[in-house]
């Protein structure tokens, strides 16, 4: 598996940041995608795109999670662009959140690892 490696972009009118996550993402890599992350405080709309994640383990989705709540309290969207990788849907399903189609944490609107649009 590869290291972590992180590419950002920003929309022409700057209201939306995308972040490409590519390689492996997991508790010792994690940090570099949380201080991206946490850098991102003006735009009101952040697109994560882990197609091309290689390795996540239960950290990584976390991390996921929490950007997600985090960005949900602060009044901005948050969620996947692309496809997710072979490698993202096993580990969704290895730790159970394919069984969950709400979140909690977004009025129980529909959950972004199930397909739901923040």
């Amino acid at each position: 598996m590869s290291d972590l490696t992180l590419t950002r972009s920003t929309s022409n009118d700057g209201t939306t940041i995308s972040i490409g996550v590519t390689g492996r993402l997991a508790i010792d890599t994690a940090a570099e995608l949380l201080s991206l992350l946490l850098e991102e405080a003006t735009p009101t709309s952040i697109q994560l795109d882990v197609s091309g994640v290689e390795e996540i383990d239960l950290a990584g989705v976390q991390l996921i999670c929490s950007a997600c709540r985090t960005a949900l309290n602060a009044q901005k969207r948050f969620n996947f662009s692309g496809c997710m990788a072979p490698e993202v849907k096993k580990t969704i399903e290895t730790v159970g959140l394919q069984r969950q189609s709400t979140c909690k944490h977004n009025a129980d609107l529909p959950c972004i690892w199930c397909g739901g649009i923040n």
